[in-house]
C-alpha cells in the first residue's frame, strides 16, 4: 500500500486516499507489533531506559502525531 501511494505521488496522480490509508494503517500495525514485543519482554519492557520502553512510547505517539487514525479514516471515507 505504501509503495502504491508512492508510485501515484511520483506519477503526479491524486493519492490523498492512499496516503490516508497508509497513515491510518501503519501506526496501528506498529502498535500491535510493539505490544507483542512488550509482552515478550515482560516487566523489563516497562523499565525506563530500555529500548522496548522507548519503542512503546514512540508507537503510542505516532497514532496521534501524524493525524489521529479516526481523521485519516474520515479522509478515506470521503474519497471512496
Amino acid at each position: 500500500l505504501a509503495y502504491h501511494a508512492a508510485e501515484l505521488a511520483a506519477a503526479g496522480q491524486p493519492c490523498l486516499r492512499e496516503v490516508s490509508m497508509v497513515k491510518a494503517l501503519s501506526p496501528e500495525v506498529l502498535h500491535e507489533v510493539v505490544h507483542g514485543c512488550l509482552q515478550l519482554h515482560g516487566g523489563s519492557g516497562f523499565m525506563l531506559g530500555t529500548p522496548i520502553e522507548r519503542m512503546v512510547r514512540d508507537a503510542r505517539v505516532l497514532t496521534i502525531g501524524g493525524g489521529a487514525t479516526e481523521v485519516m479514516l474520515e479522509e478515506v471515507a470521503k474519497r471512496m
